[in-house]
C-alpha cells in the first residue's frame, strides 16, 4: 500500500509538473517584433549678397566713379553741376526661403549743402535725409529669389546750392581732394515662413 501510494504521488506530480509547463508555456508564448528607424530632416539653403559681396569684403562705392557726366572736370572728382547714381544689387540666387531686406546709410560726413540723393532718376524726389529714409527696405518672396532686385540711389550737387559751403570744400580739398562718405549696411533676413508673401 505505501509503494502504491508512493507510485500515485510520483504519477501525480509529473502530471502536476506537466500541465504547469504547458499552462506556462501557453502564457509565455507571443509574437514579437522590432521596428526601427531614423529621423532626417532638410535645412534649406540660405544665400544673400549686395553688389556681389556676402559681407566676408565690404560694399565700396565711390560717388565719384558714378557721375553721368561732365568732361570739363578731373577725374575721381565731384563739383557742383555734377550728378551720378549708384547701385544695390541684391541677389539670394538659390536661397530656399523668402527674405526681408534693409538698406541703411550712417555716418554721412562732408556732404556738402548743395549735394542732394533722390529716388528717380528726374531728381524730383528728394530723398531728405538719407540716414533714416527706409524706402529703398523691401521683401524677396521664394518664388522670386533667383531675379536679382536692384535699388538706385541717385544724386546731385546742384549749382545753386550754397556757395559758402560748395567753396569751402573744394578749398578744403587739397592734394587727395575733401572726401565725402557714408556707411552703407545691407541686411537680408529670412522671412516669416508663415506669412503670405507681398504682391
Amino acid at each position: 500500500m505505501k509503494k502504491s501510494s508512493l507510485r500515485n504521488l510520483g504519477v501525480m506530480a509529473v502530471v502536476l509538473c506537466l500541465v504547469t509547463t504547458c499552462l506556462l508555456g501557453g502564457t509565455l508564448a507571443k509574437y514579437t517584433s522590432t521596428i526601427t528607424g531614423t529621423g532626417t530632416g532638410t535645412v534649406a539653403k540660405w544665400n544673400f549678397k549686395a553688389n556681389n559681396s556676402d559681407g566676408t569684403t565690404t560694399v565700396n562705392i565711390d560717388l565719384a566713379d558714378t557721375l553721368t557726366g561732365g568732361t570739363n572736370i578731373a577725374a575721381k572728382r565731384m563739383a557742383p553741376g555734377t550728378d551720378g547714381q549708384f547701385d544695390i544689387r541684391i541677389n539670394a540666387t538659390g536661397s530656399e526661403v523668402g527674405i526681408d531686406y534693409t538698406i541703411a546709410f550712417s555716418d554721412l560726413s562732408n556732404i556738402p549743402t548743395g549735394l542732394k540723393f533722390y529716388s528717380d532718376a528726374g531728381f524730383s524726389t528728394e530723398i531728405t535725409d538719407l540716414a533714416t529714409y527706409n524706402g529703398f527696405n523691401g521683401s524677396i518672396a521664394l518664388a522670386d529669389v533667383n531675379t536679382e532686385v536692384t535699388k538706385t540711389i541717385y544724386w546731385q550737387w546742384a549749382m545753386d546750392g550754397n556757395e559758402s559751403d560748395d567753396v569751402a570744400k573744394g578749398t578744403a580739398g587739397g592734394a587727395d581732394g575733401t572726401k565725402i562718405g557714408f556707411n552703407v549696411t545691407i541686411t537680408g533676413t529670412q522671412a516669416d515662413p508663415t506669412a503670405t508673401p507681398a504682391s
